[in-house]
């Protein structure tokens, strides 16, 4: 068992928790949920950029390209995310968030993306 890859997604499953709630007591604050998202995103890419410091990758443009997709649609999410809170609460934006996978399986399985499997 590789402890120190489980050991990662741990740490990352607290912080991203966190961030909901740390996100959800800064609009309290007055702050804006655009601004939140946009440093959550811009800490990310620090973290991204001093991981490819250490760990350099070889760049072509397909990786690039779906690297910015990603990057944008990642951007989006936290948008979307901190908004609903400011307009519900944190319980019910991350009841939503968190039930994204269901509807990408549904959604897969009803547009037959996925190769073998038949509802």
């Amino acid at each position: 068992m590789n402890f120190v890859g489980s050991g990662l997604v741990i740490i990352a499953a607290i912080l991203w928790g966190l961030s909901g709630g740390l996100g959800g007591f800064l609009m309290d604050k007055g702050l804006d949920p655009l601004v939140i998202s946009f440093y959550r995103g811009a800490v990310g890419l620090l973290c991204i950029l001093i991981w490819f410091t250490f760990k350099p990758t070889r760049w072509n443009k397909k990786m690039l390209l779906w690297s910015i997709v990603a990057g944008l649609g990642v951007a989006g999410n936290f948008m979307l995310y901190f908004i609903s809170i400011s307009e519900a609460s944190v319980a019910v934006a991350a009841t939503l968030m968190y039930t994204a996978p269901i509807f990408v399986l549904l959604v897969s399985f009803v547009f037959r993306l996925e190769k073998g499997v038949t509802l």
